[in-house]
C-alpha cells in the first residue's frame, strides 16, 4: 500500500511578508481582491503497508515544522475557502521527482523513516475576493 500523507504549515512571519507583498502585486489586476493567505504543503508518499506509527508521526511532524513555533504543522489545511474564495495549489506534479524531494527523503531516512520515498512540497494560496 502506498499513500500520500499531508502536512500543512502555518505561515510564519516572514511568510506573512512574502504573503503581503503577493496581495499587493495581484490588487493591481484583480481590484475585487480582499486578501491572500498561504500555507505550505507537503506531499509525502508514505510506501509502508500500515499508517505512520505515533513516533513516525511526530518526526514527520517535528521535521517539517519550525522548531520555535509549536504546534505548526497538522494534517488538515489551516486555510478554509468560503463560497467566494479560490483555493490554489502551486508545485511540482507529482508524478516528477524534484531534487527538493531528493533532499528531504534523505533527511527523513537519516531520521529512520524508511517508508518515506518522495516528499514534494506545494504552496497553497486561498485568494479572498469581494463577491
Amino acid at each position: 500500500m502506498s499513500s500520500v500523507l499531508r502536512f500543512y504549515v502555518r505561515p510564519s512571519g516572514h511568510e506573512r511578508a512574502a504573503s503581503e507583498y503577493i496581495e499587493r502585486k495581484l490588487q493591481r489586476e484583480l481590484p475585487e481582491l480582499q486578501g491572500v493567505k498561504t500555507e505550505q504543503c507537503y506531499n509525502v508518499n508514505w510506501t509502508a503497508e500500515s499508517f505512520p506509527s505515533n513516533k513516525e508521526m511526530k518526526k514527520l511532524t517535528w521535521l517539517f515544522g519550525c522548531p520555535l513555533l509549536l504546534d505548526d504543522v497538522a494534517q488538515e489545511s489551516w486555510l478554509l475557502p468560503g463560497p467566494t474564495d479560490l483555493l490554489l495549489e502551486v508545485g511540482p506534479r507529482l508524478n516528477f521527482s524534484t531534487p527538493t524531494s531528493s533532499n528531504i527523503v534523505s533527511v527523513c531516512q537519516a531520521a529512520g523513516l524508511g517508508a518515506v520515498d518522495r516528499v514534494e512540497p506545494t504552496r497553497r494560496y486561498l485568494l479572498s475576493v469581494w463577491p
